[in-house]
């Protein structure tokens, strides 16, 4: 009988060391929380070097997302770029002539394929993988002016390319922190052990 109280009573102060190690992380979390604090005096100042401002802890979930995000923004990038160099019209016969297209044509076949092409553009454009006059195009009143691609496509589309496979390796190369399973607690506070009392 006493080995099953000392199993129950371990399992007891497991339970609570487990809890009080919960509360410490979460108020360290909350001590660097910008939003956890009532008055902006509360808040820690923060040091945060130039070039890492703006960007997520490396080996953070956040930092994976950026990468999987850029990933995917080239490819809708490539994919735009296809577009344009298969259905616009060539300055000259010659191969690596310039091809431009219509922004209301690009923009009804674009249609079909995804709602995000002014983004798409504006991200390309960016990237100088393309051109169009003007700050951005609008449909309906900008359907006449031309969409171009600023190199040839095979110049385009192996650059694109280079830049997606380095950054699936960056995501290769990184480690997944495997999550632990966390059972639910109730947010109050710490509790201190208590030795067992043999009751009479």
């Amino acid at each position: 009988m006493e080995a099953k109280g000392n199993t129950v009573e371990r399992s007891v102060l497991s339970r609570i060391n487990m809890f009080n190690q919960h509360v410490e992380e979460h108020k360290n979390w909350q001590r660097i929380n910008p939003f956890a604090h009532y008055n902006v005096r509360d808040v820690p100042k923060r040091s945060i070097q130039k070039d890492l401002y703006g960007t997520p802890p490396a080996g953070s979930l956040s930092e994976r997302r950026a990468v999987q995000a850029q990933i995917l923004s080239l490819q809708e990038i490539l994919q735009l770029c296809e577009l344009i160099n298969e259905n616009g019209e060539r300055q000259s016969a010659d191969d690596a002539a310039e091809v431009s297209l219509m922004f209301g044509v690009l923009f009804e076949m674009y249609n079909h394929i995804s709602d995000k092409l002014l983004g798409t553009l504006l991200c390309a454009r960016k990237h100088k993988y393309i051109d169009f006059e003007g700050e951005t195009l609008f449909q309906g009143r900008d359907d006449k002016k031309g969409v171009r691609l600023l190199r040839p496509f095979e110049e385009l589309r192996d650059g694109i390319l280079n830049k997606i496979e380095s950054l699936r390796c960056i995501l290769a190369e990184q480690p997944v922190e495997p999550m632990e399973p966390v059972e639910p607690v109730d947010p109050i506070e710490p509790v201190e052990a208590v030795e067992a009392v043999e009751q009479p």
